[in-house]
């Protein structure tokens, strides 16, 4: 099934790296994008450089139910999301000051669509359902539906335009004399090899599965999740740099949301007529329980009075790193 014959952990390390530089490519090319075309970093930010960083879980997902391995495909998506939220405390780590009291309470209305399109799934994990529609489970038909529609309701961040314009005013000159046919190339060549990339991860991931008898569930929530999540490392290091933490949280937000579409993806190249969220283990109900918890504790940080830490790490971190950590070992156990 692998077209390349490479140790499975030599290819897992090859891709990773081309996935990284292409990442951090592609976040540049969005926002350059974003500036000369006049479309805003609020709606780039949240549409496009969300679904930008999230193509390696497509790919990945794609190839792994194409492949029959079902449970690879959903601790892939699963796995992303959980692993997501510690990139908060990891951009926090690069921030002069508390990520989520200098945010915009928007955020709130993207962390709890994250965590009813995952109850959904939790949901729909536990009670199987049986019936399918063009080539997929009714259930993921409704997940991605709702995320399409709260997408459409969802409200801009004028705040978010203007700390990221602000950030990067003094790069304008530049941006502004690079061909704009230049940046949809970058973007595309960039969004390809990611694509390419996370096919071949995916592939390499089953067969560390194996070798080292972790088994897919955990693979994909640990391994495979991690590396696909590179592109929102790298965007959340730099933007928590440069002070944009408006940005920060909105990508990783808006990746988990736009990762729940994946689970549509993956069950129209799963072969069979069987739904894959009738498939899910507990390890994957126990993963997309964690993802509930995890978003809830953002919610619950954004919507407290704002304050500022000081050079104190911050609470809330600490309780997504702790959850997360605890998180994974109850998908090792239940996995």
């Amino acid at each position: 099934w692998m077209c390349v014959p490479v140790n499975p952990w030599l290819l897992f390390l090859i891709c990773a790296g081309v996935i990284t530089v292409a990442g951090r490519i592609i976040s540049k090319a969005s926002d350059d994008l974003a500036e000369r075309t006049g479309l805003g970093r609020a709606f780039i930010g949240s549409l496009l450089l969300a679904g930008a960083t999230s193509l390696p879980e497509v790919a990945a997902s794609a190839s792994a139910a194409y492949m029959g391995a079902g449970n690879l495909a959903l601790g892939n998506v699963f796995g992303s999301n959980i692993f997501n939220m510690v990139l908060l405390v990891i951009g926090q780590c690069f921030a002069a000051r508390h990520i989520l009291s200098n945010v915009s309470p928007m955020h709130v209305t993207t962390a709890a669509t994250g965590m009813l399109l995952s109850g959904m799934a939790a949901l729909a994990m536990v009670i199987p359902q049986p019936y399918s529609f063009l080539g997929a489970g009714l259930d993921t038909w409704l997940i991605a539906a709702t995320y399409i529609l709260i997408m459409r309701l969802l409200p801009g961040s004028d705040q978010e335009a203007e700390i990221a314009a602000a950030a990067e005013s003094q790069e304008t000159a530049a941006v502004e004399s690079t061909p704009l046919s230049r940046l949809w190339l970058k973007f595309a060549g960039s969004a390809l090899a990611i694509l390419v990339s996370g096919w071949y991860l995916s592939q390499a991931a089953d067969q560390i599965a194996i070798i080292t008898g972790l088994g897919e569930t955990f693979i994909g929530s640990t391994l495979l999740a991690a590396s696909t999540s590179l592109p929102e490392l790298t965007v959340s290091v730099f933007t928590a740099r440069m002070g944009a933490y408006d940005l920060t949280v909105g990508n990783v937000l808006g990746s988990n949301i736009f990762n729940m579409t994946i689970l549509l993806v993956s069950d129209l190249f799963q072969p069979g007529g069987t739904p894959i969220l009738s498939l899910g283990t507990t390890g994957q109900v126990v993963s997309a329980l964690v993802g509930l918890v995890l978003s809830g504790i953002v919610i619950v940080a954004l919507t407290l009075p704002r304050r500022d830490a000081g050079r104190k790490f911050p609470w809330d971190m600490a309780m997504i790193l702790g959850a997360y950590l605890v998180g994974l070992r109850l998908i090792y156990l239940a996995g």
